[in-house]
């Protein structure tokens, strides 16, 4: 009884095997793309449109409109964007404003940043 897919020459044969259908598939879809972009050039207009620009007045640069006194209507936002998402059976009783979790070392905050540190201390 001969096996062919034995040894390193066998897996060899089946990674030229995989390699192959998977190019394979990959020129498939490519030409697929290419069809699809030659059908739908054929289709269409091929000119756009003609765009003309103007010019803009600058203006002066934008203020900070919000006031001190719009932590209110944050809450209000935030308990309705809260209510909306969980359903009519939920009720927000109250706000309260929690410390940043950050570690106070720039190193240790730059490695969270990159993912390079867990966030359990």
């Amino acid at each position: 009884m001969d096996f062919q897919f034995v040894g390193y020459k066998g897996g060899l044969a089946m990674s030229v095997i995989a390699f192959s259908i998977v190019f394979l598939v990959i020129g498939g879809l490519m030409l697929v793309m290419m069809l699809l972009k030659f059908v739908s050039s054929a289709s269409g207009e091929t000119s756009k449109p003609e765009v003309k620009l103007q010019p803009v007045a600058v203006g002066a640069p934008a203020q900070n409109l919000r006031a001190p006194a719009d932590d209110g209507e944050l809450a209000a936002v935030i308990t309705a964007a809260i209510s909306a998402s969980m359903g009519a059976g939920v009720k927000v009783l109250s706000f309260s404003q929690t410390r940043s979790r950050i570690a106070s070392s720039v190193w240790r905050m730059n490695a969270r940043i990159e993912n390079l540190e867990g966030f359990a201390d």
